[in-house]
């Protein structure tokens, strides 16, 4: 059976418990209770601890309940034990001192630029906040002219760099001078470089302009072409038609678009596509940065007919296109626009055919079967014979009964021929 502890015993403990707590380490507990004044924090040893709002570190114009939910983890720095009361006073704000006192100081080091808020000032300078941490910046240094007014940076945000950092002595001190003296170094610098660069170009102008010029031009067109992407989608103009093509110039360079890349149909001349002068939007195909040879299509690659007809289309699905050319052996039809199947000769009619176009002509509408389906390499063979015919008959079921039934497939199959 469990001895109960008497009413001593347990103040004893409880004085024990409390005389181990010690003021300046970090505790953690989940938030119970918010108010106005203050958060209670419940602790895993047995305590409530409570965290002023003066010391939750929140920036101007917050509220506790605007970042603090009942629920909430938090960590904090013990300031206080209360043994009359069991409670551990507790700050937030100097447990995120710690960490942005760190940031500081290896901003200092680093002499690397803070951005900063003036929350006072005094005559001789401003308290500026670096998250919790205040920092001071002397008159001296707030600008790199002279500061008669301290007032009117307040409320201000200010770049600055810390020339001197003692946590010891709790001396933090800010220069915006600094950071201002800096960019005008480099813009003075920046100014001295181009006047010089331009007294220079000026002087070579007479003799290099030629030679200048030229080297302009060819930068532009390496630049364009280096800009280049294979899929990017650009707009140009069309300065050129050839048979085989025509060529656009996408501001500087041109590429040729082929005529078989005018468009997913099949065009007979480059002319009933584009003419001289015409702005079009195409797409890049290859780009040669060697040659300077570019590619180009004014069909929509993103867009292939075959790579959608895929998802639809399967072999021995009867589907409908239209005749669009025949030739000696055979047909071409369109089953989509940009997707042309095709149709043998052989595949007209049962019967043998002489002419293709005593059975089909451009322009008919007609009902296939697909015979054979290659997407990837934009190939279709299409049947009218087919369409209609009756799947042959599987015999496969009598392939494992030979020995039960004591007769041959052969005799099986006359049987059933015999039958019909």
């Amino acid at each position: 059976m469990t001895k109960e502890l008497s009413m001593q015993e347990l103040l004893d403990q409880q004085d024990q418990l409390l005389s181990s707590i010690k003021v300046g380490e970090t505790i953690a507990g989940t938030i119970t209770k918010i108010n106005n004044d203050e958060v209670t924090v419940g602790l895993n040893i047995g305590f409530d601890g409570v965290i002023p709002v003066s010391e939750l570190n929140l920036q101007k114009n917050q509220e506790v309940s605007d970042v603090y939910k009942v629920g909430d983890e938090i960590s904090a720095v013990i300031t206080k034990v209360s043994e009359k009361d069991c409670t551990l006073k507790l700050s937030k704000l100097r447990l995120d001192m710690v960490t942005d006192k760190k940031e500081l100081e290896q901003a200092h080091s680093e002499h690397k630029i803070l951005t900063v808020n003036v929350v006072k000032t005094i005559q001789r300078g401003v308290f500026a906040a670096y998250k919790s941490v205040e920092i001071f910046i002397p008159i001296s240094q707030l600008n790199t002219k002279f500061v008669n007014d301290t007032k009117e940076y307040q409320d201000a945000n200010l770049e600055v760099y810390l020339i001197e950092f003692n946590e010891k002595a709790n001396k933090i001190v800010g220069s915006h001078r600094e950071v201002l003296q800096e960019r005008l170094d480099q813009e003075r610098k920046a100014r001295k470089e181009r006047i010089q660069a331009e007294r220079e170009e000026q002087r070579q102008k007479a003799r290099e302009e030629r030679a200048a010029e030229k080297a302009r031009v060819k930068a532009e067109k390496e630049a364009l072409v280096d800009s280049l992407e294979v899929g990017q989608k650009r707009h140009g103009k069309v300065t050129n038609i050839v048979s085989y093509g025509a060529f656009i110039d996408l501001g500087g360079v041109e590429g040729l678009a082929h005529i078989n890349n005018l468009s997913w149909k099949r065009v007979e001349s480059v002319e009933d596509m584009l003419q001289s002068g015409q702005e079009v939007d195409v797409y890049v195909l290859d780009v040669n940065k060697e040659t300077g040879r570019i590619g180009l299509a004014l069909k929509d690659i993103n867009n292939d007919p075959w790579d959608l007809i895929a998802k639809e289309v399967n072999v021995d699905d009867i589907i409908t296109g239209k005749v669009v050319r025949i030739i000696d052996k055979g047909a071409f039809v369109e089953i989509k626009e940009g997707v042309e199947a095709y149709l043998p000769i052989s595949h007209l009619k049962e019967e043998r055919v002489a002419n293709v176009s005593s059975v089909v002509n451009p322009g008919d509408e007609i009902t296939v079967r697909v015979l054979t389906f290659d997407p990837y390499h934009k190939r279709m063979s299409v049947s009218i014979k087919d369409v209609n015919k009756e799947p042959e008959e599987d015999y496969s079921e009598f392939l494992n009964k030979e020995e039960d039934l004591g007769s041959t497939i052969g005799d099986l199959l006359k049987g059933k021929l015999d039958n019909q």
